[in-house]
């Protein structure tokens, strides 16, 4: 494989300021390239084809389908993508900003009062859809309380026409028609590189969630510091996982697009290993859970043929070689890596903490795994390892357009992370206090805390609002505490929470255990208590008395999640308790 030259890389992106011009230098550099690879299944012969679309392509496409939206007098208004990640979503989303208004991605997992309340909040007046949302469209259509014209649809046909609906291959149709007349309104569309054009949500109920609002500055400012620190190949194939109305899972399509690497489609979490190997996939971004299960698979896998001592004896080797600069992970590893498809070099983690072990784990293979640090706020990205500068359980240093410092810390170091650049958000649409409560001076007060070691690493020890302040003045950070459980083989996850007892916090973990493990080792629950019972024990003797977890129980309900699987933490614990009293626990948060 042949990699890119960073500093070329970086001459070729540095002062761009919006992601038109980011594409145009991907056309003329790629523009015969795969851009996104589409697998389609014929339902009547169950054949299934592939449609290849080029960078070329992709930037025509967005000519067509943003002229037509212009001359529907769609011009400077605001537009909302919605449906599962595909390429037409892809289209729809850039189409729009580059070009058209304002797009307002919005998450499909929401339920129908909640779509509805994000289109009145951001007076959106034309959505894309898919037919798995369509139904849930049409309502809020039929509704009338918002003020929505026009639904395009993304991969469906009307079953008759309809004033109201119209198809994504109509508007393409009707845009290139238009162009073929000279039509220049949308290529020649000035594009404002600091104001508002796209607003997202952020997760969490519509009553509690906010609008944010970002510039193409913004994203185009993180994908040049992704662009600079991180390494990427020329025939890297990158797969679509997480969900796109997400800023982290965009902005790394985008940087992946400035890369002119192809994108593929993943087909469910269940067929993750063989979409891998289905596309030759190299390249993800990804989430803790998806990894940590990850992780497991491949230690079950090393466990159940027996494997252990030889693996133990690849990674010594492996070590001694590393000292005099020979890299022989990815061949002593490669039944690992076969595992995942055979390609499988770079993994990103975003979205939250990486246990560490899976991080030391992954890399030991030859798996290159990097933890970032970001928020929707931030474009996302703050900092992140690269292949140059890896520290498990840090992410990494700071991107090197991006400011940092901690604010108020303790006699730890520990403090609140507060970021300053051109990644940091315009503001909270229609929300000035919020605004002004985390905007001070252009630095954006991110409610995280961490510290900076002698190294420039940046550890991240929990949220502000998650820290649990003990009575004697210490502080325990659930995050923390939560990594070391998930370690446990039987464990898919977990969630640290204090319980007032005699005027003093008493530490609690609710523990959701993998029922595929209980099925495998023939275990009943029963069993699984006096387990937990004895790696509990080792837990909390690694740590000091205030943090000692002191009371746990096993679940099988997962915790109540977002669409990145970050857990709501005030909505589980409120579950969490409403469980506990049902079942008579006399105690109180």
């Amino acid at each position: 494989m042949k990699h890119y030259n960073l500093e070329e890389r970086f001459k070729d992106l540095n002062g761009i300021s919006d992601l038109r011009e980011l594409l145009k230098i991907s056309v003329k550099k790629y523009g015969d390239r795969v851009a996104f690879c589409t697998k389609v299944k014929d339902r009547s012969t169950k054949k299934t084809s592939y449609i290849d679309t080029t960078y070329k392509q992709l930037f025509d496409q967005m000519a067509y389908l943003g002229t037509a939206l212009i001359d529907k007098g769609y011009k400077d208004k605001r537009i909302a993508v919605i449906g599962e990640n595909s390429y037409a979503w892809v289209l729809s989303y850039l189409s729009v900003a580059c070009g058209v208004g304002v797009v307002v991605p919005l998450d499909k997992g929401l339920q129908l009062d909640e779509i509805e309340n994000c289109i009145i909040r951001s007076n959106t007046e034309i959505i894309f859809c898919d037919k798995k949302q369509r139904k849930i469209i049409d309502e809020i259509y039929k509704r009338g309380k918002t003020n929505l014209s026009l639904i395009v649809a993304l991969d469906f046909e009307p079953e008759e026409p309809l004033d109201n609906i119209i198809t994504m291959e109509r508007m393409l149709e009707e845009g290139k028609s238009l162009i073929n007349k000279n039509d220049r309104r949308y290529l020649d569309a000035q594009i404002d590189p600091d104001a508002m054009a796209f607003l997202l949500f952020t997760s969490g109920t519509t009553s509690q969630s906010k609008a944010v609002m970002l510039s193409h500055r913004n994203y185009t400012s993180c994908i040049v510091g992704m662009d600079f620190c991180e390494l990427f190949f020329e025939d890297d194939v990158n797969m679509l996982i997480l969900p796109l109305h997400h800023c982290y899972g965009f902005a790394g399509l985008l940087v992946f697009l400035s890369q002119g690497m192809k994108n593929v489609f993943c087909d469910g979490l269940k067929y993750i290993s063989n979409n891998m190997k289905e596309y030759g996939v190299s390249v993800i971004m990804s989430v803790p859970l998806l990894l940590e299960n990850m992780y497991k698979k491949i230690n079950k896998a090393i466990e159940d043929q027996g494997m252990g001592k030889k693996i133990a004896f690849g990674l010594k080797l492996c070590d001694f070689f590393d000292k005099i600069g020979i890299n022989l992970r990815r061949k002593i590893f490669k039944p690992i890596i076969d595992q995942l498809g055979g390609q499988m070099r770079f993994i990103i983690n975003g979205a939250s903490a990486l246990d560490p072990v899976v991080s030391k784990g992954l890399n030991d293979f030859g798996i290159l795994t990097v933890q970032g640090y970001g928020l929707t706020e931030t474009s996302p990205t703050i900092s992140s390892e690269t292949y140059e500068f890896l520290k498990p359980g840090s992410v990494g240093k700071l991107m090197p357009n991006v400011k940092a410092k901690i604010v108020n810390p303790n006699e730890e170091g520990i403090g609140e992370i507060v970021v300053y650049g051109d990644n940091v958000m315009l503001g909270y649409y229609d929300n000035e206090e919020a605004t002004a409560e985390v905007l001070k001076d252009g630095w954006l007060y991110t409610g995280d805390l961490g510290y900076f070691d002698k190294d420039d690493f940046l550890f991240i020890c929990g949220r502000e609002k998650n820290v649990i302040v003990m009575k004697n003045g210490k502080n325990v950070y659930p995050e923390e505490i939560e990594n070391l459980i998930n370690a446990i083989p039987y464990v898919d996850e977990s969630i640290v929470f204090p319980m007032e007892k005699h005027n003093e916090f008493v530490i609690w973990a609710k523990i959701v255990y993998s029922k595929a493990y209980l099925d495998e080792k023939a275990m009943t629950v029963e069993e699984l208590k006096i387990q937990l019972d004895k790696d509990m024990t080792e837990i909390n003797n690694s740590m000091p008395a205030y943090k000692m977890v002191k009371k746990f129980f096993l679940s099988d309900r997962p915790t109540i999640k977002t669409t990145t699987q970050k857990t709501k933490r005030k909505l589980e614990i409120q579950e969490i308790l409403k469980e506990l009293e049902e079942e008579g626990t006399n105690a109180e948060l």
